[in-house]
């Protein structure tokens, strides 16, 4: 509920005017409980980024088992919207605009998420399958992807949900899942001639 609570709050006043005071006022506890769960308020960003991550754990990596490697980029892409759009515009657009660079282990490792890891298996057995091209190396196309699909999502939330992202993330998604399929002999041969 204090997560709940402070997002309402960071829309409201933003990230940097919120303050632990309101935060506890809002959520109705006191300081010492906050601190109880929370070292400061940067730490219910890094909260927030860990809702994605279980989210993936329990409604999105089962269905990452194609034997195809670019459907389950697509898959990956599709869950990645899914939850965006249960999470609403609101939060959205707080967690497109904030990073967190802090968490309670040193800083705070993108590449150590459960998101990033994912998608980096998935492009590196694709890459080893031959389905995938090998002409970037798997963690720059991991890059390229999130970029593009957090791009999507924070189009979404800036057009306050006005489309089916889900939908739209597939396409689009599908649409750059192509130009990774590596080409064929003949595919080379017609691109000479």
């Amino acid at each position: 509920m204090t997560i709940e609570k402070a997002t309402n709050l960071m829309n409201e006043v933003g990230f940097e005017s919120l303050t632990v005071r309101m935060i506890c006022d809002a959520a109705n506890i006191s300081s010492g409980t906050f601190y109880h769960y929370f070292e400061n308020k940067t730490d219910l960003i890094i909260e927030l980024f860990s809702l994605i991550d279980d989210y993936f754990e329990e409604n999105v990596l089962e269905r990452l088992s194609d034997e195809d490697e670019l459907v389950n980029v697509i898959r990956f892409c599709s869950g990645f919207s899914e939850f965006v759009m249960q999470t609403g515009v609101a939060k959205s657009k707080l967690i497109n605009s904030m990073f967190p660079v802090y968490s309670k282990g040193g800083h705070h490792e993108e590449r150590g998420r459960i998101l990033y890891r994912e998608l980096n298996a998935i492009i590196s057995r694709g890459q080893e399958k031959g389905q995938i091209i090998t002409e970037y190396a798997a963690e720059q196309l991991v890059d390229m992807i999130l970029v593009m699909v957090r791009g999507y999502c924070f189009d979404w939330a800036r057009r306050e949900g006005s489309y089916d992202l889900v939908k739209y993330t597939e396409e689009m998604i599908a649409l750059f899942v192509r130009g990774l399929r590596p080409c064929s002999a003949y595919d080379l041969k017609m691109q000479k001639d």
